[in-house]
C-alpha cells in the first residue's frame, strides 16, 4: 500500500467577483507528526461557505482575513490518526476550525469529538453543528418565535436556510421559504415548508403574494433586493434576523444594493440583528447542539449535503455556492 500524501490548499490571489480557480492553489507538504498535546487529523470532509467570500478581501471584517500565501481554513471534519494527547485517540471523530489539508498536527483542544456512528460525520458540519447552530441560535435569541406566527426564509435550500425553515417549522410557525430552482422547491415542499421560486417574478410581488398576512420573523441569507421587499412586508414589532447577504459578496461597494425603505425600521417598530455564531458560548451553545441532535435523531431536522469528491475540486464547490448549485450543504470529499 502506497505511503500517505499530504497537500495543503493555498490563497494565492484575492479574487475580483467570484473566485476562480487562480484564486487557490495547491501545494505538496510534508506529512506532519504530532507534538505532546497535539494529534494529527486526516480530513474526511471540508466545509465551504460563502462568508468565506468575505475573508478573500482586505476589508477587516469580524474575523480574520485570508492571507495570502497562506492555507485556508474553516470547517473540518476527519479522524484522528496519530495522538501525542489524552483526551483523542486514533480512531476518533473530530470536526474543528481547520487549514485546508490533507493531513495537520493540531492542538487536541481545539478538536471537537463527535459521534460518527449515530449521526454521519458529515452532519456535524451541518445541521448538527455548523449550519444547525447558525439557524437555531439566532432563530431562539433573536427571533423569538411564538407558535401560530409566520415566518419567512430566502436562500431556504441553502445549508442554513433549509436548518432555519424547518427549525421554525418546529416551533410552530407557519414558515414560506424561496428558492432558485424547480427542484430545490419540489425538497423543500417535502419538508412541509411552503415555498417559491424568486426567477418567477418580481421578488416583491411574490413575497407579498405568498405572504399575504405579512412576516413576523424573517431569517435573511441575501440582503439586497430581497431585504428591501421583507422590510415592506414585516409586520409590526417584527424581527428580522440579519444571517447573510450572498447577493452582495462578489460586488465592488459601490455596485452594492442600497435598501431605500429603512424607515420601515421605525414606522413598524422593528429589531433587525445580526449575529456570527460565536456570539453564543458555554452553556447555550452545548444546550443547542443537544437540541439539534435531538431533533436529527427524531428526523424532524432532515438536511441534505452537495458532496463534491477530491480535494482540488475546491475550487469547483466554492465557486458553485454563488451560482446555486448546491442543495443544503456544499462539503468537499477529501
Amino acid at each position: 500500500m502506497a505511503a500517505p500524501t499530504n497537500a495543503v490548499c493555498i490563497f494565492k490571489e484575492r479574487p475580483v467577483g467570484v473566485p476562480t480557480k487562480d484564486t487557490f492553489d495547491f501545494q505538496a507538504a510534508p506529512m506532519p507528526e504530532a507534538k505532546e498535546g497535539e494529534v494529527v487529523v486526516q480530513a474526511t470532509f471540508i466545509s465551504v461557505d460563502p462568508y468565506m467570500r468575505g475573508r478573500m478581501t482586505a476589508a477587516k471584517s469580524y474575523v480574520a482575513g485570508f492571507q495570502i500565501g497562506k492555507p485556508l481554513a474553516g470547517g473540518v471534519a476527519g479522524v484522528v490518526v496519530e495522538s501525542k494527547a489524552e483526551s483523542l485517540k486514533k480512531g476518533d471523530a473530530v470536526v474543528g476550525f481547520l487549514g485546508w489539508a490533507k493531513y495537520q498536527a493540531v492542538s487536541a483542544k481545539s478538536l471537537q469529538k463527535v459521534d460518527a456512528k449515530t449521526i454521519p460525520i458529515e452532519k456535524h458540519l451541518s445541521s448538527a453543528q455548523y449550519s444547525g447552530l447558525s439557524s437555531w441560535l439566532p432563530i431562539k435569541y433573536i427571533g423569538m418565535p411564538k407558535k401560530g406566527e409566520v415566518a419567512f426564509v430566502n436562500a431556504a435550500a441553502g445549508a442554513v436556510g433549509s436548518c432555519a425553515c424547518q427549525l421554525l417549522k418546529i416551533q410552530g410557525l407557519t414558515v414560506v421559504g424561496c428558492a432558485g430552482s424547480a427542484e430545490k422547491i419540489k425538497w423543500l415542499e417535502g419538508l412541509g415548508i411552503k415555498a417559491f421560486n424568486y426567477k418567477d417574478g418580481k421578488f416583491s410581488d411574490l413575497l407579498a403574494k405568498h405572504c399575504p398576512n405579512g412576516i413576523d420573523v424573517a431569517f435573511d441569507n441575501v440582503g439586497g433586493e430581497q431585504m428591501e421587499a421583507i422590510l415592506e412586508n414585516m409586520n409590526n414589532f417584527g424581527r428580522v434576523i440579519c444571517c447573510g447577504m450572498i447577493s452582495q459578496y462578489n460586488l465592488e461597494p459601490e455596485d452594492m444594493y442600497g435598501v431605500k425603505n429603512l424607515f420601515h425600521i421605525i414606522k413598524k417598530r422593528l429589531k433587525l440583528q445580526g449575529f456570527i455564531q460565536s456570539d453564543w458560548t458555554g452553556e447555550k451553545r452545548a444546550e443547542a447542539v443537544k437540541e439539534l441532535v435531538a431533533w436529527i435523531s427524531q428526523k424532524k431536522l432532515i438536511t441534505t449535503e452537495t458532496v463534491v469528491e477530491g480535494f482540488e475540486k475546491i475550487p469547483e464547490a466554492f465557486a458553485g455556492l454563488f451560482s446555486g448549485k448546491n442543495l443544503g450543504k456544499m462539503l468537499v470529499k477529501v
